[in-house]
C-alpha cells in the first residue's frame, strides 16, 4: 500500500506537467493566430483602401473621357468627324442650359457625383463655364445641408475651344477640369 502511495504524487506531477504543457502550446497557438487575423485585417483595409483609390482615378478618367466625346460640345463641320479636343463656345454655352435642366434626369446617369468646369486660358483666362455640377450632399435633421463625400479626384484635360461668334473662326485655348466625389 504504501508503494503505490509513493508512485501516486510522481504521476501527478507529471500529469500535471503535461497539462501545463498543453495549455502553454495552446497559448501560445491562439496568441499566434490573434496575430495573424490582426495582420490579415490590416492587410484588408490597406488594400481595400487601395482599391477605393484606384476606382476613384478610374471614374475619373471614364467621367473626362465621356465629357470629351460628348457630342453637346463637340467641334463639328456638317457631317464631318468630330475635331479632337475641340469644345464648340457657342455649343457650350447652349449645353450650360440644358444641363441644368436635366441634371437629374439625364446627365446623373452619365456622371454620378461630379463637377465639370471648362477654363480658357488664352487669349482670355477670365473666362470659365461649369457645365455640371452635382455635389454629394445630405440633409441633418436640422436642415442643414452638409457635403458627404471623403475625397475628390481632379484630373485635367487641355482642350481647344472654338469660337465662331465674330463671323470668323478663332480658336482658343484652356482646359477642362473634372471632379469627381467618393
Amino acid at each position: 500500500m504504501k508503494k503505490d502511495r509513493m508512485e501516486t504524487p510522481p504521476l501527478r506531477k507529471r500529469g500535471q506537467l503535461h497539462i501545463t504543457e498543453t495549455i502553454a502550446v495552446l497559448f501560445i497557438f491562439f496568441v499566434l493566430v490573434f496575430f495573424g487575423l490582426l495582420f490579415y485585417s490590416k492587410y484588408q483595409k490597406i488594400s481595400l483602401a487601395e482599391k477605393q483609390e484606384e476606382l476613384l482615378g478610374e471614374r475619373a478618367m471614364e467621367t473626362t473621357l465621356k465629357t470629351l466625346f460628348l457630342p453637346e460640345l463637340g467641334c463639328s463641320k456638317g457631317e464631318a468627324e468630330q475635331e479632337d479636343n475641340c469644345i464648340d463656345l457657342m455649343k457650350l454655352e447652349a449645353a450650360q442650359k440644358t444641363f441644368s435642366e436635366h441634371i437629374n434626369d439625364y446627365y446623373f446617369g452619365i456622371f454620378s457625383y461630379a463637377n465639370i468646369t471648362v477654363q480658357e486660358l488664352y487669349p482670355d483666362s477670365a473666362r470659365s463655364w461649369t457645365l455640371y455640377d452635382k455635389l454629394k450632399t445630405k440633409t441633418l435633421e436640422d436642415g442643414t445641408v452638409v457635403k458627404d463625400w471623403e475625397r475628390k479626384e481632379p484630373t485635367y484635360f487641355v482642350v481647344t475651344l472654338r469660337d465662331e461668334s465674330q463671323g470668323r473662326v478663332q480658336y482658343r485655348f484652356g482646359y477642362i477640369v473634372v471632379e469627381v466625389y467618393s
